[in-house]
């Protein structure tokens, strides 16, 4: 399916928290979580307006455009789907950003990744922390699944604002697989 010709913008409610997603017609710009328990939501309004300049117009709030998209990340998390078709538009991203991006989009469901190896394949094999920044400040997490991507010795590298997401949505996809149990169910 295809992202409406306008940009757009909805809400999905996931057992993580939820997740608003902003879209162009080249595919998902931006994601956003609440924590779990719906605290600290994403300010939609901020976000939009940071995004305006690059939108051009504001985009179609709660678009019924994007029902399937929801309905695929629900999928997702209700372990039904293993992969998104959707496109990812990386339009604000620098070319460094962009070759990472593409990288982890690849990272097959349930496998992981060091950073190192990321910034290999990447063409930039001595960037590894580099790589761990554009993980940090990644646009569209979930459709890009930075939460494949670890440290050298395995562990994942949270970020501030996402404590235990990264366990929390490799287990999920472990469970899926039939690797153990589902952090949330």
């Amino acid at each position: 399916m295809r992202t409406p010709d306008h940009p757009a913008s909805a809400w999905a409610e996931t057992p993580v928290g939820e997740m608003l997603i902003v879209t162009t017609r080249h595919g998902v710009l931006r994601t956003r979580f609440s924590a779990p328990d719906g605290s600290d939501a994403p300010d939609e309004d901020a976000l939009l307006e940071e995004l305006a300049g690059y939108l051009g117009e504001p985009p179609e709030q709660e678009s019924p455009g994007l029902t399937w998209l929801v309905q695929q990340v629900q999928e997702w998390f209700d372990g039904g789907r293993l992969e998104f078709e959707v496109g990812i538009d990386l339009g604000m991203c620098n070319d460094f950003q962009r070759d990472v991006y593409r990288v982890i989009a690849e990272i097959p469901f349930g496998e992981t990744m060091s950073y190192g190896e990321v910034a290999a394949m990447a063409g930039s094999p001595r960037a590894a922390r580099a790589v761990g920044t554009a993980c940090r400040d990644i646009p569209v997490s979930l459709f890009l699944p930075v939460h494949r991507v670890i440290r050298a010795d395995g562990t994942t590298g949270e970020s501030p604002n996402s404590p235990c997401m990264r366990r929390t949505l490799l287990a999920h996809e472990r469970a899926v697989l039939g690797y153990g149990p589902s952090p949330w169910k």
